[in-house]
């Protein structure tokens, strides 16, 4: 009995504890959308629905009474709700939240704004009343602008900025591959640097285990370019008796030049090195 007891209490400690955690999680601003994001996107449907409500009680028929209905149903109650009906799906709470705190100023803007300035809506709403979002191309707080580069692109126009069009990150240079620097100006280690004619920074991947003929990266072993690297492979060159056989030549050859008598002879073995050492660094590649 007293087993039983103590289980059941198990059971209910563990159903408060995970029901805790759950609802913490439904909580988390991290599992929100950002405020600017949500904005746009309430944004975005508000003018979308201005749009199509623009002349839906116009049908035809009587052209002077429905000019003066569809003046009136312009900045009607009902047309001003038909869109609001259409920013927000049921589902999207913070999305019904963030447009009940604005509602009064969204309808006041409604009633005094002309149908020329619809496409500023946006920007009214989340840059300069709800203060959620920034221009493009600044950040933060306070809308600080974000690194440019030489060419003046933002990032030198391979990167992103940080929290670029909100008020919030901290405005550094998020590089594509390749690039680095505070603007994205600079190539990694592995790339080399040009500018092209519409000045723009281009990175190129540098073939390591070419530009060392004589003295490769890899050593005695093989050498294979990647995009921003090189990778070595195969077993070492004197493990294999076509290349040792290499390297006995040549030791052969310049015990000869050591010669002072025999100049024609060691004239001979200088070209022949010479085509040695070149096929000799080509095999070793």
């Amino acid at each position: 009995m007293q087993i039983n007891i103590s289980i059941s209490i198990l059971n209910v400690l563990l159903l408060l504890f995970f029901s805790s955690c759950s609802g913490m999680m439904m909580r988390n601003p991290m599992y929100d959308a950002h405020p600017c994001d949500t904005c746009r996107e309430i944004g975005e449907k508000f003018i979308e629905g201005y749009r199509k409500t623009a002349g839906s009680n116009f049908g035809g028929g009587n052209t002077d009474w429905e000019e003066k209905k569809l003046k009136g149903y312009a900045k009607s109650e009902t047309r001003f709700i038909e869109i609001m009906e259409t920013a927000c799906s049921k589902s999207e709470s913070q999305c019904s939240t963030f447009l009940e705190k604005y509602e009064d100023l969204i309808e006041e803007w409604y009633q005094t704004s002309l149908l020329e300035t619809i496409d500023t809506f946006t920007k009214w709403l989340c840059i300069d009343t709800a203060k959620v979002c920034c221009p493009q191309g600044t950040f933060g707080k306070n809308c600080r602008r974000c690194h440019h580069g030489d060419n003046g692109l933002l990032c030198s126009g391979n990167g992103l900025c940080d929290g670029d069009g909100k008020r919030s990150g901290n405005g550094r240079c998020l590089c594509n591959a390749k690039y680095s620097g505070t603007n994205c100006s600079n190539c990694q280690s592995g790339y080399t640097k040009s500018v092209d004619a519409n000045n723009q920074i281009v990175c190129t991947d540098i073939d390591e285990c070419r530009t060392n003929f004589f003295f490769p990266p890899c050593g005695f072993y093989k050498c294979n370019n990647t995009d921003g690297r090189f990778e070595c492979y195969g077993e070492p060159f004197y493990l294999q008796s076509s290349k040792m056989s290499l390297i006995i030549v040549l030791f052969i050859t310049t015990s000869i030049l050591m010669y002072k008598d025999m100049q024609n002879l060691a004239l001979l073995t200088c070209i022949l090195t010479a085509v040695l050492v070149f096929v000799f660094s080509r095999n070793i590649l």
